[in-house]
């Protein structure tokens, strides 16, 4: 996969997507394109809940294109441009206009039951939509799927992190495994182990070479919450004395 021409389309496309934030997707989307292979996750589609101009599902568009797998995305208005630039990436996206809540008992939602490699959630921010979209998107997630979070610590939207701890404390199989860049990245408990292991092996060392020096935190370690964080370098690639294995 050519991440650099990836990471170039999507620049040019206007949207808040940190730049850092399309990094750790491309390194992550091919950590989990290779799970397909010995996974029963082969040839799962994306999809993108809230998609504005198409800035980060261009990242989405670039890489169903060179796997073979589709992307969807859903907004109540799908902006003419929006459609225009993501299919010259790929002329397979598919889109739906409506609302992410009308996705439950949709032919989308039944069609789609534990098949979906890659969801993001940027919708509507508010509370109940956030537990409305974390509960769809966990149906549809595939057993080596990722769920990515938008805005997760931003003061703007303190009801995002709390309605997503309020979810994830009832009966779920997702977990957080990454915490980075007001994103949080969640997949299944069976599947947390090697993500976790790909964030702390490679992960920053991947971002570093695509222009991003980074550190990775690991401050606690714990049965009720343990996940990693990516953060701005802060003088040393690991802080925290909590991981796996020695720096």
């Amino acid at each position: 996969m050519e991440l650099a021409k990836v990471l170039e389309t999507q620049r040019g496309i206007d949207g808040m997507l940190m730049e850092v934030s399309a990094a750790i997707w491309c390194t992550i989307l091919e950590a989990q394109h290779e799970s397909w292979s010995w996974s029963d996750g082969k040839a799962c589609d994306y999809l993108e809940i809230g998609t504005f101009k198409g800035k980060a599902a261009s990242i989405l568009a670039n890489f169903s294109a060179e796997y073979g797998n589709k992307v969807t995305v859903i907004d109540p208005v799908i902006l003419p441009e929006t459609r225009k630039v993501l299919l010259a990436i790929n002329g397979g996206v598919q889109f739906i206009e409506g609302f992410s809540e009308d996705l439950y008992h949709s032919d989308f939602h039944r069609s789609n039951l534990r098949r979906l490699g890659f969801i993001h959630v940027d919708g509507m921010h508010t509370f109940s939509a956030i537990l409305s979209d974390l509960k769809v998107s966990e149906e549809m997630l595939s057993p080596f799927g990722i769920l990515s979070l938008d805005d997760f610590h931003t003061d703007l939207y303190p009801q995002i992190p709390a309605a997503t701890y309020k979810y994830l404390s009832g009966p779920t199989d997702l977990s957080i495994f990454l915490v980075a860049f007001n994103k949080a990245y969640m997949c299944r408990n069976a599947a947390k182990p090697y993500f976790m292991r790909f964030v702390e092996d490679h992960l920053v060392y991947s971002l570093e070479a695509l222009g991003h020096p980074t550190s990775i935190v690991k401050t606690d370690r714990n049965d009720g919450f343990d996940a990693y964080s990516i953060v701005p370098f802060q003088g040393e690639r690991r802080v925290g004395a909590y991981f796996t294995k020695p720096a």
